[in-house]
This record gives structure tokens, C-alpha cells and sequence, in this order.
């Protein structure tokens, strides 16, 4: 790795842990006033948001992936055949 590299991984780490710390701050201050059954209603929603979310984003990456490099399409296909009746 060049010295330009480390000092973009050193700001991409210094970036995930300021969302670390706000991520937990928040959850902190969220949860104060909530019973433990309120806070876990909450956390189940907040689960089921970011995993529609990472779903998509998923889908969204496979379809520009395809979009930019038809071929992967192959690829895929050959991965998985479909099964003849």
C-alpha cells in the first residue's frame, strides 16, 4: 500500500468509528425513558428497517453489476442451472 492508500483507510476508520460513537449515543439517549420491552420493539423495528434496506441495496449492486458487464449473467447461470422436469 502507498502512503495515499493508508491515509484513505485511516480516514475511512476514523469515519466508521464517528458513526460508531453517534450510533451509540443515540441508542443511549433513544432507550432512557423506555421499559426493556419498549426498547426491544423498537430495536426489532429498527433491525427489520436496516435489513430491507441492506436487501436492497444488495439487489440494487446485482443490477448494476449486470447492467455494467452483461456477461455476469452467464456466469451466474452456470453457477446455478436451472433444473429440467
Amino acid at each position: 500500500m502507498n502512503e495515499e492508500q493508508i491515509e484513505q483507510l485511516q480516514k475511512f476508520v476514523e469515519y466508521l468509528l464517528d458513526l460508531t460513537l453517534l450510533g451509540s449515543a443515540i441508542a443511549i439517549l433513544i432507550s432512557q425513558p423506555l421499559n426493556p420491552a419498549q426498547q426491544n420493539v423498537f430495536g426489532n423495528l429498527l433491525e427489520l428497517v436496516g435489513q430491507i434496506m441492506l436487501a436492497m441495496g444488495a439487489q440494487g449492486q446485482y443490477i448494476n453489476s449486470l447492467k455494467s458487464n452483461p456477461d455476469n449473467s452467464k456466469i451466474i447461470n452456470n453457477c446455478y442451472p436451472r433444473k429440467e422436469n
